[in-house]
């Protein structure tokens, strides 16, 4: 059997490790792929394997004499990689015309704001809807990057750019209204600002549907087979070291990026990001649930899943030093990272009910929280994970830690010092100041983690309550 046709059984086998020993095959043996590579490329991607998409990415480019269309995909590789300032320096010395002038300058626009360069992605945001007003996309980043209250022409000039809307696709009117609620929420102006968002939510409700049945399936399935003396039993099986890494979770806008954050200003803590490795271990375990583990673990040596882990951590963080996960799928895999990495601290943000399901229902989640586009359905979704916060912490006990976003931000000389002993950290100076930290940040949060933690996002569903109106009858009667 070619080796092609043995990945493609391997893929829809899901033998994550079959698929990299054919992947090393085909880079060692040079294969003749052609434009293959690119697709070999985003299998060792998605398998946590940057060094070998790396080389397969290569291969696409040499293939293609490094023209600079080739270049691009390896850039948007790179990016996915996380390494966003060698991807940032690749797209800027490529002709403004690859792939296209507009695709190019929202690419730099948005790698310039993860980095946290403002200025410069307002800029190419800006250049952006000046040569393709019809995408939102755009429209929502330049939101994102500036504060409408104090841009009167530019606010003006999203307003005027809905005409542009009546015939675009939804996937650029979502964005495109959500950034509208922005411009109406920095003005105060309350009643519009809900009405665009909303119109952005109800574009996203009818692409993408939220089943809150499986929902809940699936945070039954999470603590099933997990009680505090399985978990012992199984972390007694482990004989790696498993402390090099942080777990940090919650509801999305709960204020995990400024943990993150404030860990990552650390000089022990080399960085972090939404890493969602723990999918890929519970895929390599079977399921995410303690029978699931308990099946893999009479099969299985514990220490080749911590082998794993760091290998995966290796690829994406090298270098010395403890790394932030804050994926926000850990709600769910908590059992996992407990039971496999027992020296790995576990950090839960929690945060006012009414302000964090206002902030999500107003991010623009493109299409990655179903449950997000409906106040009632946030209304459950909450629920299903208060009721696996509580779970988690009847069954891990001291080893959960659980901040308060309220508490983090009103007081974060107390509450700092305590997230650090949780780590094992030592006090420094830093931390307190964690917006100095020049870092990637690749998330809804990523312009306000560069400014000093404050007490704005308290009560800043306040001027939305009465709009909030279904969430919080949904909310409440569940509560009862």
């Amino acid at each position: 059997m070619r080796a092609l046709d043995r990945l493609q059984l391997a893929l829809r086998r899901r033998e994550r490790a079959t698929q990299n020993a054919i992947v090393r095959q085909l880079l060692t043996a040079a294969a003749p792929l052609g434009d293959q590579w690119h697709q070999v490329a985003n299998v060792a991607l998605q398998n946590g394997e940057h060094g070998l998409a790396r080389r397969a990415i290569d291969c696409f480019v040499e293939f293609h004499g490094r023209s600079p269309v080739a270049l691009y995909h390896k850039a948007v590789l790179l990016e996915q990689c996380g390494d966003l300032t060698t991807a940032y320096e690749l797209l800027r010395s490529l002709p403004e015309n690859v792939p296209d002038v507009a695709t190019r300058a929202y690419s730099l626009g948005v790698e310039a704001l993860f980095l946290g360069w403002a200025q410069e992605a307002r800029e190419r945001f800006e250049q952006v809807t000046r040569l393709r007003p019809e995408l939102g996309a755009a429209w929502l980043m330049l939101a994102t990057s500036s504060d409408m209250a104090h841009e009167p022409e530019l606010a003006d000039q999203m307003l005027a750019a809905e005409r542009w809307m009546v015939d675009v696709a939804p996937n650029q009117q979502a964005p495109y209204y959500c950034a509208l609620g922005k411009v109406h929420a920095d003005r105060g102006e309350h009643a519009l600002a809900f009405s665009a968002f909303a119109r952005s939510a109800e574009i996203m409700k009818a692409r993408i549907r939220y089943n809150a049945e499986a929902d809940r399936r699936n945070a039954e399935t999470a603590v099933r087979g997990y009680t505090t003396e399985s978990l012992a039993a199984f972390a007694g099986q482990q004989k790696e070291r498993t402390d090099q890494t942080i777990f940090v979770t919650g509801l999305p806008r709960s204020g995990t990026t400024l943990i993150e954050q404030i860990l990552v200003s650390h000089s022990a803590v080399r960085d972090g990001a939404e890493l969602n490795r723990l999918l890929l271990l519970a895929q390599e375990v079977g399921g995410m649930s303690g029978d699931a583990l308990r099946h893999h673990l009479d099969r299985h040596e514990a220490k080749d899943a911590a082998r794993l882990w760091h290998h995966w951590m290796k690829e994406r963080f090298p270098g010395a030093g403890q790394v932030v996960d804050k994926s926000l799928t850990t709600t769910r895999l908590l059992g996992l990272a407990a039971a496999l990495l027992p020296e790995a601290p576990l950090i839960w943000l929690t945060r006012n009910p009414l302000d964090c399901a206002w902030s999500c229902f107003r991010t623009f989640f493109a299409g990655t929280m179903p449950w997000a586009h409906d106040l009632t359905d946030i209304a459950i979704h909450f629920r299903i994970e208060e009721e696996l916060l509580r779970r988690w912490q009847d069954i891990l006990n001291e080893r959960l830690l659980v901040v308060p976003y309220e508490a983090l931000v009103t007081d974060p000389a107390a509450w700092i010092p305590r997230i650090l002993a949780h780590c094992r950290l030592s006090v420094e100076a830093g931390v307190f100041s964690p917006h100095k930290t020049s870092r990637v940040v690749k998330t809804a949060s990523a312009m306000q983690v560069r400014r000093p933690i404050d007490c704005r996002g308290i009560g800043s569903a306040e001027p939305y309550r009465e709009f909030m109106a279904p969430f919080l009858d949904a909310y409440s009667s569940r509560f009862h």
